[in-house]
């Protein structure tokens, strides 16, 4: 009789290991986070929109690590805690807001601002380039409208160029090849504007997205874990009031 009365307080002891094992995860994890997070902002190089942005996404990718490493922190609100592992539980609390309000400002500053000003910069680069390939094959064009015909046909002489197989006469063959590669450097430089405003546009939306739900789920962490804010003295009615009903 005395064996069948114990019986059902065998398993506490394990249930504690478990919940001590999933809390020491949690903290692992976290410390892993945060020092990850310290690699990636420093050194810091703000005002500079690459960094900014890059490092944006680096941390958005990481959110659902320290998410999950205070799940496993909280787990067991209050059961098995230390005096010290108290005030740090209200520390990670804050810190859960905290973290919320800092992915909230990083969406306008460094996920649209510097998703615009890195669109500028390279759009700034490309034209330049651009012009220079045009102005480039427009003085050449222009140098061969003043050539002769003969000046042409004797310039592809010396280049190996046999006249016999071209299509045209030579002036207006390379006229016709200057044309086409004209329109070419064009296309080229639309399909590249095109391609960098695709992809900027996708890592911005994905991003923005990802720091505006992660900061919904840190804030949501920070009002579930209120038990872990609550002072002694406050716990201390509540928990007459539960004993006298």
């Amino acid at each position: 009789m005395q064996s069948n009365l114990d019986s059902p307080q065998q398993p506490a002891p394990q249930k504690s290991v478990s919940i001590s094992l999933i809390r020491l995860v949690g903290y692992g994890l976290l410390l892993l986070t945060l020092l990850d997070f310290g690699a990636i902002l420093l050194p810091p190089k703000l005002m500079d929109p690459v960094w900014e942005f890059e490092t944006m996404g680096a941390i958005v990718e990481r959110i659902p690590v320290p998410l999950l490493a205070l799940g496993f922190i909280f787990f067991g609100d209050s059961q098995l805690r230390g005096q010290w592992e108290r005030l740090l539980l209200k520390v990670l609390s804050w810190a859960s807001l905290a973290f919320a309000v800092f992915l909230v400002l990083l969406i306008p500053f460094w996920g649209i601002i510097s998703s615009s000003r890195i669109n500028n910069q390279t759009v700034n680069q490309m034209t330049a380039q651009y012009d220079v390939r045009s102005q480039q094959l427009n003085e050449l064009e222009a140098q061969l409208n003043e050539a002769s015909p003969d000046d042409v046909a004797t310039f592809l002489q010396d280049q190996g160029v046999e006249l016999e197989e071209l299509e045209a006469a030579p002036k207006e063959q390379m006229l016709m090849q200057l044309t086409q590669a004209k329109t070419r450097v064009q296309k080229e430089f639309e399909n590249q504007q095109t391609s960098q405003r695709n992809t900027l546009i996708k890592s911005s939306l994905k991003w923005n997205l990802s720091a505006l739900i992660s900061s919904v789920l840190f804030a949501y962490v920070w009002h579930l874990t209120r038990w872990a804010r609550w002072s002694d003295k406050r716990k201390a009615p509540q928990n007459r009031v539960a004993k006298q009903s």
